[in-house]
């Protein structure tokens, strides 16, 4: 054989190692673990805490919801039975961090730190996709849920007794949840999910999108979520879209609904919750806002359950090239009963 081939041969036997490890590299530097610090001044939307109502009187921009409704002076049972009078309030509070994550175990909101090793195997087979020539419309995703009271940590409104003082905590991680990764098994908390499975469930899906676009979603319309999709089934799993917002959010609206399932979540606003907070199977999605704070943080109205994300600041953009995760700071309505007992 001719040695100029030969050389040529031998030159193509090994480089064809180098290329295909050069494409794993790049593969796995899009799965790369990344993030910010949360900062609790900055990346707020403090737009969203109004309006703040005091004895029926609004403060501030924005609209409640429907349900959100404190009298001016309310009456709560007290010591003994006897009844306890106070001034009410209503307010949006930021209680808790969700990130939603492509890479098990990572966490956006620290910095792009790996909280918990060993679960690759649960990471999203769409960001495996082209790697490992995988089915693409598969969107499983992980999510964790942190408590964190911005106005404890903040120091803030320290004389309003139904402020949340807890400080900062993860309260779930969905990798050592078995029921988040199989819609099967989420059948276990969700029985009801085949009933909304038809074309008229489905239908009444397109009133909720209009209603959340414009105002408010529709809390009656519990198995969905807007423009975002069904809630059903509640697990990670989100039906496929080339919108990295619509799924991300859509997870996080099942995790919501799910939580409100498991009476993990309370439902703070509406008549039964004029004195504390009372459990709930069926979530009420009006009593939460979603504010993004990574990888952009935006602002400006308000965004609901469901609502698209055209009346916030950068319009349309929600995510850059790389950065897929998204950690949203979740602002929930609050009614109070300020009372002097």
């Amino acid at each position: 054989m001719n040695s100029k081939w030969l050389s040529f041969l031998l030159g193509l036997f090994f480089a064809l190692p180098t290329c295909v490890l050069a494409q794993v590299s790049a593969a796995e530097g899009k799965l790369a673990c990344q993030g910010r610090v949360f900062n609790p001044l900055s990346d707020p939307d403090w737009n969203n805490v109004y309006p703040i109502t005091i004895a029926d009187g609004p403060m501030g921009p924005n609209a409640d919801p429907p349900l959100m409704y404190e009298p001016a002076v309310c009456v709560c049972p007290g010591i003994f039975g006897i009844p306890s009078y106070g001034i009410g309030i209503t307010y949006w509070q930021p209680l808790y961090i969700s990130e939603v994550q492509k890479i098990a175990g990572c966490s956006s909101s620290l910095g792009g730190k790996m909280l918990l090793n060993g679960y690759a195997g649960l990471n999203s087979e769409q960001a495996l996709a082209q790697l490992e020539k995988g089915n693409p419309h598969s969107t499983r995703l992980q999510l964790h849920w942190y408590q964190y009271p911005v106005f404890s940590v903040l120091e803030m409104f320290l004389g309003l007794t139904c402020r949340n003082d807890d400080g900062f905590n993860l309260l779930y991680s969905s990798e050592v949840d078995p029921i988040w990764q199989n819609d099967p098994w989420a059948a276990t908390i969700d029985p009801e999910a085949p009933l909304f499975a038809s074309l008229l469930a489905q239908f009444a899906c397109m009133v909720d999108s209009v209603a959340a676009s414009v105002a408010f979603p529709v809390d009656a319309l519990f198995w969905c979520a807007g423009t975002w999709g069904g809630v059903y089934p509640m697990s990670g799993n989100a039906a496929h879209s080339t919108s990295t917002f619509q799924i991300d959010n859509l997870v996080l609206a099942k995790f919501l609904a799910r939580q409100s399932r498991l009476g993990l979540q309370f439902q703070t606003i509406g008549p039964l919750a004029e004195c504390d907070a009372v459990p709930n199977p069926i979530w009420l999605k009006s009593q939460f806002r979603v504010n993004q704070v990574y990888p952009i943080p935006r602002h400006g109205a308000p965004l609901v359950i469901g609502a698209p994300p055209i009346q916030q600041l950068p319009p349309f953009m929600t995510n850059v090239p790389g950065e897929d995760d998204t950690v949203n700071l979740i602002f929930e309505g609050q009614q109070c009963c300020l009372r002097t007992y």
